[in-house]
């Protein structure tokens, strides 16, 4: 039954209907970029949960790291999950960064860009907002690709919205930033 489930889900996220459903289970395994260890992480019991793909080098995903790391203390409810699909950037650096930023959550490496085009995330940052399945909010962090000149907080507004209990006003933006790189690999 959940293949059944996870067959439509995948359906309807490549259709791109408006209110996307991904069903991807209540878990995630894959290799987390600091301890080079495959982990599982359970994505149930929350409110909801917020996939953030990021880079290690792009500009307008470091501009938007402060913003990520705040929300996901403001808003613990919703659990967030990092990914990192960029096939042309050097583990080391990945690593490097990602263990300077101490987010405050899990990064992933997302080998193949499989989560990457399961979500057809195209940008870095892009991010998803799931609750129960579906995704209520896609796109940008805010409206600039540098967080300080931005006049709108797109993911804030997607957060408070939800967890007022309201439908998320803004519920797609476009994704600003840098190009997910895909194909090739370096030192993975």
């Amino acid at each position: 039954m959940k293949s059944i489930g996870l067959l439509i889900g995948t359906f309807c996220l490549l259709l791109g209907t408006a209110s996307q459903a991904v069903t991807l289970g209540d878990k995630i395994t894959a290799k987390n970029i600091l301890t080079e260890k495959n982990e599982t992480l359970e994505l149930g019991g929350k409110s909801g949960w917020v996939a953030v793909f990021l880079s290690a080098v792009c500009p307008c995903s470091n501009s938007h790291i402060s913003e990520i790391r705040s929300l996901q203390k403001e808003y613990p409810k919703f659990q967030f999950v990092g990914f990192h699909s960029n096939s042309s950037e050097f583990k080391k650096d990945a690593q490097d960064y990602f263990k300077n930023e101490n987010l405050g959550f899990p990064v992933f490496k997302d080998t193949g860009a499989k989560w990457a085009d399961q979500f057809k995330a195209s940008k870095t940052p892009h991010v998803f907002v799931v609750q129960n399945d579906v995704i209520k909010y896609q796109g940008g962090v805010s409206n600039s690709a540098s967080f300080e000149d931005a006049d709108r907080q797109y993911l804030r507004e997607a957060l408070a919205n939800l967890t007022s209990g309201a439908a998320v006003k803004t519920s797609r933006t476009r994704p600003l930033g840098c190009e997910i790189s895909r194909g090739g690999s370096n030192d993975w």
